[in-house]
């Protein structure tokens, strides 16, 4: 479990990192404390990664390390506890970012997508057979 967990911290953090600093400004989620004319997209890029990296792993990873042992017992449900857990837990951020928890709930929904995928392909016995 928690090589998977690690695993999908790492392709959250990369898919998550792109998605945020392609969709906003780094000037707009600082307040305009950066300056946004002599910035490239690559320094916004690590600007913003600094802030995922530490909200994936410092509070995202033991987040959903604790929902899945919650919900290990009922396997039936599992996922339909999984689900609103990963979206309250993705919510919770807002007394700190404010506006920014739009971006938190993005980030524990790709967290929760790549994680059932994660799971449903190591389940299933699916191995990468070459052509």
């Amino acid at each position: 479990m928690l090589e998977r967990k690690i695993v999908t911290s790492t392709l959250t953090f990369i898919i998550s990192t792109l998605i945020i600093s392609s969709l906003s400004p780094v000037e707009v989620l600082l307040n305009g404390s950066h300056n946004y004319e002599t910035s490239t997209f690559l320094q916004d890029i690590i600007l913003i990664s600094v802030y995922v990296g530490v909200g994936i792993f410092l509070f995202g990873l033991p987040v959903s390390i604790l929902i899945e042992l919650i919900t290990q017992k009922p396997k039936e449900a599992r996922f339909a506890l999984s689900f609103p857990l990963h979206i309250l837990f993705g919510i919770i951020p807002v007394f700190v970012l404010g506006f920014l928890a739009i971006f938190s709930l993005l980030v524990s929904m790709v967290f929760l997508l790549i994680d059932e995928l994660i799971r449903f392909i190591t389940n299933s016995g699916y191995k990468y057979v070459k052509a």
